[in-house]
């Protein structure tokens, strides 16, 4: 799907929920994700990346977070780099500023964090990793089920500031939390 509507969608969700203002102020969170992961490169596999994020809303409108993922960067049968490339799996951590749109459930990202990639090269002894700062921003959608549990669609675009890798990459995540 073309990340423009994906966007456009994402944002009219959005604006129609911050017309509904959030149950629940003042809160931390644990959330559990999963995500459709596009880094941005024919040479590698779209696939799926998980992940885990702790979080706080401090006000109606404004919190934190923290994302610790992973990805693993070649891990299907068929994959461009089959051959070349043997195990291939990146690690990313963000932490994030939210604000939620109006005090609505509908919130807005963004931020700093940092990436590994470490790539091994098949039939050699050679390991390759990068290290990369990164930023992003992104949005999400939390659907209150219950006092505690939520589900969080949501899409983050991350852009990576490396030695040798200088792309930028896009989740699709469905997260499933519970406020603490």
């Amino acid at each position: 799907m073309n990340r423009r509507i994906v966007i456009a969608i994402l944002l009219a969700v959005g604006m129609a929920a911050s017309l509904t203002p959030a149950e629940a102020q003042g809160y931390r969170y644990f959330e559990v994700y999963g995500a459709y992961y596009d880094p941005g490169l024919d040479t590698l596999d779209n696939d799926i990346s998980l992940g885990a994020r702790f979080g706080s809303r401090i006000t109606d409108q404004f919190g934190w977070e923290l994302t610790g993922g992973f990805f693993d960067l070649n891990g299907d049968a068929n994959r461009p780099l089959a051959g070349t490339v043997g195990d291939a799996s990146a690690y990313f951590g963000d932490l994030s500023a939210v604000w939620y749109v109006g005090g609505s459930n509908f919130g807005l990202l963004g931020g700093v964090g940092f990436a590994t990639a470490d790539v091994d090269i098949v039939g050699s002894t050679e390991d390759v990793s990068d290290d990369a700062f990164t930023y992003h921003f992104g949005g999400f959608y939390e659907w209150d089920l219950g006092e505690t549990f939520f589900i969080k669609p949501g899409i983050r675009v991350r852009k990576f500031e490396g030695d040798t890798y200088e792309k930028s990459d896009t989740e699709y995540a469905v997260g499933l939390g519970w406020k603490i």
